[in-house]
């Protein structure tokens, strides 16, 4: 897995190798009640929890009275203009806003193999960066420009995936991204584009599952999401939006632990979106702006629209009723989805189809985690696990406008600045 947020070179020096964080309620994410409890971190592990602990001699002590300790959030699904990965100083500042709402990890899809290597080798101050390969099939969605046409692996049958996945593993990607539904809605302006074949999708999960990576799929219809189940697929972007989910979905589902990631905050319907103050002081002035204009249009919401956004909502309940995983992910760089405030407002829409705010926490670190099969050592906070913690006012897991005050992030046992 590659680890991004490494440290400059001045900002290693000055880390102290241990650090208390002294008096905090400590959501741990594993489903247990918040306790208060000290954390020792020594280089990038949480090494204990509890009362008065003895520590290293020059360890940093930091004082969380009153604050909540939370593992840090993920965002399953982004996309990053690739302007972002020009030099460190880019990195940074693209990757920033999600670590101020208190973002440690990023699964990036705007990525192709040929540039993994150049972006590990920045150095900077950003989130967790999971990189994906793309492949897709010729004309499917996720080829429609020039540059996502270019990133994008294209094969029609099996044995072109085989040979596409042995030239892609050469790059040693973190994940595989497969564009595998190319249906669009019923929406007249977007016709339909090709979709992936069952055979094809399961030779490229064949693939993916024996070098030890996972795979997600955009995935947006029932059938589309069976096909990925029988597949193999780890979890599907985007969710059901043509129908509800059905028992045979679910029980495909559970049969081959299958995750689903709905990025509702691509999908609400933004003529009709309200913020929060909390919200919108997560925005750029420009962003704010944007916002305000659109609700001044007063458009009203295209027919299409607001059926799949009803049909997606209650497929969330569905589903989680059914105890199926549901994780972050926010199809970020798609309008009006801002870096950072889209895992945000992904996990408000949850607080809104049944997900208690502690729910919802543990749907954006431990949850997502499982998904990406690192459940052991990340997206919680005990011995041994990686030291990816966020420290918030209030009580976020009792009041969810708590989770918008980040205090301090700790990306791999190392606190990265937010200014």
């Amino acid at each position: 897995m590659a680890a991004a947020a490494l440290a400059g070179a001045n900002g290693a020096q000055a880390q102290e190798r241990a650090t208390l964080i002294h008096g905090a309620r400590v959501f741990d994410g594993t489903g247990a009640g918040a306790r208060q409890a000290d954390v020792l971190i020594e280089g990038d592990r949480i090494v204990r929890i509890g009362r008065k602990l003895r520590v290293p001699e020059g360890t940093a002590v930091i004082d969380a009275t009153g604050m909540t300790l939370i593992p840090g959030l993920h965002d399953l699904h982004i996309h990053t203009r690739r302007e972002a990965f020009a030099d460190a100083a880019s990195l940074h500042r693209f990757y920033l806003p999600y670590l101020r709402a208190g973002v440690t990890g990023i699964n990036e899809f705007s990525v192709s193999g040929e540039m993994m290597a150049g972006i590990r080798a920045l150095r900077a101050d950003t989130p967790r960066l999971t990189l994906a390969v793309r492949l897709g099939v010729p004309h499917g969605h996720g080829t429609e420009s020039q540059f996502t046409n270019a990133i994008t692996i294209q094969v029609t049958n099996p044995a072109e995936a085989h040979a596409a996945m042995a030239a892609a593993l050469v790059y040693q990607p973190d994940m595989v991204k497969v564009f595998a539904d190319g249906w669009r809605y019923g929406d007249p302006e977007r016709p339909d584009r090709p979709s992936i074949d069952e055979p094809t999708l399961a030779a490229i999960v064949e693939d993916a599952h024996r070098a030890g990576i996972k795979v997600m799929t955009h995935t947006v219809t029932l059938d589309g999401a069976k096909i990925a189940a029988r597949a193999g697929v780890d979890s599907v972007a985007h969710g059901v939006g043509d129908t509800l989910v059905d028992d045979e979905l679910i029980r495909l589902m559970k049969k081959h632990h299958m995750a689903y990631v709905a990025t509702l905050a691509t999908y609400e319907p933004l003529e009709a979106r309200v913020l929060a103050p909390e919200e919108l002081a997560l925005l750029t002035p420009e962003q704010r702006d944007r916002e305000t204009a659109r609700l001044a249009k007063g458009d009203a919401i295209a027919p299409y629209d607001s059926r799949r956004w009803e049909i997606m909502r209650e497929n969330i309940r569905r589903l989680k009723a059914a105890g199926i995983r549901i994780g972050v992910g926010t199809d970020t760089g798609i309008e009006g989805v801002y870096p950072g405030f889209g895992a945000l407002r992904e996990m408000r829409l949850l607080t809104e189809l049944g997900f208690t705010p502690a729910e919802a926490i543990e749907a954006g670190s431990s949850v997502s985690a499982d998904i990406m099969g690192r459940h052991k050592h990340e997206g919680v906070i005990r011995k041994g696990a990686q030291a990816d913690l966020v420290l918030t006012g209030g009580t976020p897991d009792l009041s969810f406008r708590d989770l918008y005050s980040v205090k301090r992030v700790w990306v791999a046992g190392r606190e990265v600045s937010l200014d």
